[in-house]
């Protein structure tokens, strides 16, 4: 049996626990998997492979070695290897013995130990009253940066790059508006992954199921969430070593250098889980400048409450004042409190994100205000009520001319009235001269817009990617649903109940086990396929039951050669001979 075979076999019979660890530490996107077999491909990846390995605690280092040259080792070390699928635990003449895998040899191999003599000690730096100070500080701008994030995403259409990835423009965007380098929006863009801001959808990174809590939580509860994230990633056996390691040190703290000690193979790649433990942990304040914070042993500890608590009272103060400017421009000396923030950012643009925030006002967002509900009585109140006096005429203007044009330009879907061949989206507009205008716009060509009989306009691409593509070129258009109604950009991914009440993480275990039933009990024919095509690849036998024209069942035991025309070519080595069976007549397929 291949190793991806016997990967999944391990996985499906993992409890739900470990899968959640396994998911968490080896940094596995959940979401897009289909059955266990997705993730062990997954986790089965030469990268995926080395990176784990590269990540190993000590312990964790030298039992591997022991297992990979046939020798005895700690249980509790083995057992944490084969739940990070690395090595394969078997029962031989009754008794428990690991194995490790073709792929964790080959990474073992590729791992030198790094030589105690080589690691450099960093000094204490400072006091700790400034390593929290600096800590607090970057908590206070990873926080604004990933509800930066938020609005980017809701307001722009933000395209898969690659296979999961994020375009540059995208990320320059992002790393300008924080004043922050690319590498640094990148970061960003990887925790809001992980913490379930964001999510790949259609090949479009859109809100997710985490997008709503995170606007309405307040900073405290946005920080036991990044902290949780990086706890699990780092898992309870390194966290264990790594307070030990602490325990025996006073004053400051360099987690790099316990990194360093703890982690022999670290150096090994730099696209590791401890490489990534180590920026994320500058981004979320559990280190400042590679010393741990005060509360960073709470959270080794999982001991997230009083942690979240501390870190309260060292984020800078909310103050609910707004400087209007006749500019447009928006100025708010200190943080706003998160409800005030949240409101404006629906009809306010940022231009500086920081202690001290500017915003700007557009026709493009008070527009976007409008859509997501709000009035202009509400936007006029909350404007006059922080700056505590009236509005500067050109703000008044705006508002009172964004309000009169809104809904001058509609997007909605294609009427099936107009009979033009593989056109989606329609335009209209009260104003044919704007309409002249976008058809014209050279900046809209992509869109390939065509002029109808009523000198409206179509295109073929969706209403929300028109949507998106009229507002980048600066056109306030709104969408409207079946009944006419204005439908609001704020679109996150649907939830159901169970994907409210449960993690993200336990809601895909719960859909892998679901999918795993089905593989024994309702087939449907992509699954019958999938099945065969991996048996097939990984030269395995198939367990399959069909039924006959008669109405019989019967089973088999099948190598697999290949697919045809909707029918399985297979050897059956009981009955020595090859059989073809039709697709539609298999109704269970057993790995």
């Amino acid at each position: 049996m291949s190793e991806i075979l016997r990967v999944a076999a391990a996985l499906r019979r993992s409890s739900d626990e470990e899968l959640r660890d396994v998911i968490a530490q080896r940094m596995v996107p959940s979401a897009a998997l289909r059955d266990f077999f997705d993730l062990a491909d997954a986790l089965n990846k030469p990268s995926a492979i080395a990176s784990t390995v590269a990540g190993l605690s000590k312990s964790e280092a030298i039992a591997l070695q022991a297992i990979a040259g046939g020798q005895t080792t700690q249980p509790e070390a083995a057992l944490a290897l084969s739940k990070l699928m690395l090595v394969e635990k078997k029962l031989v003449d009754g008794k428990t013995q690991f194995f490790a895998f073709e792929s964790t040899l080959a990474a073992l191999a590729n791992c030198k130990t790094r030589s105690e003599a080589k690691l450099e000690v960093a000094q204490p730096r400072g006091e700790q009253a400034d390593i929290d100070r600096d800590a607090s500080l970057a908590i206070f701008e990873s926080m604004q940066a990933l509800t930066e994030l938020v609005f980017d995403i809701e307001q722009r259409f933000v395209r898969e790059v690659g296979k999961k990835g994020i375009g540059l423009p995208d990320i320059k965007r992002l790393a300008t508006h924080l004043r922050k380098p690319n590498d640094y929006a990148k970061l960003v863009y990887e925790l809001a992954n992980l913490s379930e801001l964001i999510t790949l959808s259609s090949g479009r990174w859109q809100l997710g199921r985490s997008a709503d809590a995170w606007l309405e939580w307040a900073p405290e509860e946005r920080y036991e969430q990044l902290s949780k994230i990086w706890r699990a990633i780092l898992g309870d056996a390194s966290a264990a070593e790594l307070l030990l390691a602490i325990s025996q040190k006073s004053a400051t703290i360099s987690l790099i250098d316990h990194l360093n000690s703890t982690y022999p193979f670290a150096d090994a790649s730099v696209n590791s889980r401890i490489f990534k433990l180590a920026e994320m942990a500058e981004l979320v304040g559990i280190t400042a400048n590679g010393f741990l914070s005060t509360w960073s042993i709470d959270i080794l500890h999982g001991r997230f409450e009083p942690a979240k608590h501390i870190v309260a009272e060292l984020l800078p103060t909310p103050q609910a004042r707004l400087i209007c400017q006749a500019d447009l421009s928006l100025i708010a000396p200190g943080p706003l409190p998160t409800a005030v923030e949240i409101t404006l950012r629906k009809f306010a643009d940022t231009e500086q994100i920081g202690l001290a925030s500017t915003y700007r006002l557009s026709t493009l967002s008070i527009s976007h205000g409008l859509e997501t509900g709000l009035s202009e009585s509400q936007i006029r109140t909350l404007l006059e009520e922080l700056s505590g006096k009236a509005l500067p005429q050109p703000i008044d203007y705006l508002i009172r001319e964004s309000v009169a044009r809104f809904g001058r330009l509609t997007i909605s879907q294609l009427s099936t009235g107009i009979d033009l061949l593989e056109l989606r989206s329609h335009l209209k507009s009260s104003d044919p001269i704007l309409l002249t205008q976008i058809f014209n716009d050279a900046r809209l060509k992509p869109f390939a817009l065509r002029q109808v009989e009523d000198g409206t306009l179509a295109s073929r691409f969706e209403p929300e990617v028109l949507y998106f593509g009229l507002r980048e070129a600066g056109f306030a258009a709104v969408r409207l649903g079946p009944d006419g109604e204005v439908l609001s950009p704020h679109s996150t991914v649907e939830k159901s109940e169970m994907a409210v009440a449960q993690s993200t993480i336990e809601a895909d275990i719960a859909r892998l086990r679901e999918q795993e039933a089905k593989l024994g009990e309702d087939l449907d024919d992509d699954d019958v396929v999938r099945q065969i095509s991996l048996a097939i690849k990984n030269k395995a036998r198939i367990d399959v039951t069909i039924i006959t024209p008669s109405g019989a069942s019967i089973d088999y035991t099948l190598e697999p050669i290949g697919i045809a025309n909707g029918r399985l070519r297979a050897k059956d080595r009981k009955a020595d001979i090859e059989r073809t069976l039709p697709l539609t007549s298999i109704t269970k397929v057993r790995l």
